[in-house]
């Protein structure tokens, strides 16, 4: 087979099986063909998901399927992919997202006449456990041009619909060190080495947000914050005059200290009004 152009890393633990089934099929139906599908399973105990990683490979032998003997996390798993990828760009897509068809076609595309662009994201439909949209996620292009200020003002990019150079990752990769936040730390590192960040401004993929319990989700915005922090500390050393930089760190550790300090009641009753009032606008957490 022919060197392919684009790699496309999955990394998967534990997520349910409809949501592996239908992030496998979105990238082995795009229409974009020249590519290879790097799926690692860190959850070597996860048989169910072992069986359909390889009755998908049996069908496609685009994908290359990789088995962590003990569960190394997300940045470990995603740099042993990195380390075997062959393409030119390698494509990001979490376990239990949904790459439209079209995605890497026009990604590929996009990169391919704007040389200059490092790392590529695009507009994103936020969904729920059943595949509903939540809400739109439509960052405008003219901030990506002035990313060290508005990187650290707003959210603008989505991991998974993340295209990259591929030579640029193989460099940088993640930091395996960070439980969350290691595509953060990713861009951090690439914004201090003035890479150049874009985004298509089209809806290419679907990013699922299954609520869970409040209890799950003041964990999970514990951990994000806490590693966020991590993230932003060693980094410092290139934003020192930045002072969105230091507001975003700020941000992070008060949302640490009110989740620390705050009787977990109070806090859930918060995230209760807070998702009231947001579904009254027809938006969501």
């Amino acid at each position: 087979m022919d060197k392919p152009l684009v790699s496309v890393i999955m990394a998967t633990y534990n997520e349910p099986e409809k949501y592996l089934r239908e992030s496998i099929e979105s990238i082995l139906n795009q229409t974009f063909k020249n590519f290879e599908f790097i799926i690692v399973l860190d959850n070597p105990n996860n048989e169910k998901a072992e069986k359909i990683i390889k009755e998908y490979q049996q069908r496609d032998k685009r994908i290359v399927f990789i088995k962590n003997e003990k569960n190394l996390g997300r940045g470990a798993s995603r740099n042993k992919a990195i380390d075997i990828a062959n393409g030119r760009y390698i494509a990001i897509l979490d376990a239990d997202d949904i790459a439209l068809p079209q995605r890497l076609e026009k990604q590929f595309k996009y990169m391919e006449d704007n040389k200059d662009v490092d790392l590529l994201f695009t507009w994103v439909y936020f969904i729920d456990e059943y595949g509903n949209i939540l809400r739109e996620f439509k960052p405008e292009k003219y901030k990506f041009k002035e990313i060290r200020k508005y990187f650290f003002k707003e959210h603008l990019t989505v991991h998974p619909s993340m295209m990259i150079k591929s030579d640029i990752l193989k460099k940088i990769k993640y930091d395996e060190g960070l439980v969350r936040s290691q595509d953060y730390d990713l861009w951090i590192k690439c914004i201090a080495k003035n890479y150049k960040f874009d985004v298509i401004e089209e809806f290419l993929l679907k990013y699922r947000i299954p609520r869970g319990n409040y209890g799950k989700r003041i964990k999970k915005q514990l951990n994000y914050s806490k590693n966020s922090l991590r993230a932003l500390w060693k980094n410092k050393k290139y934003y020192w005059g930045n002072i969105y930089f230091w507001k975003c760190f700020l941000w992070h550790l008060s949302i640490v200290l009110f989740i620390m300090v705050m009787p977990k009641l109070l806090i859930k009753k918060f995230i209760y009004l807070k998702d009231k009032i947001r579904r009254c606008y027809g938006k969501q957490l």
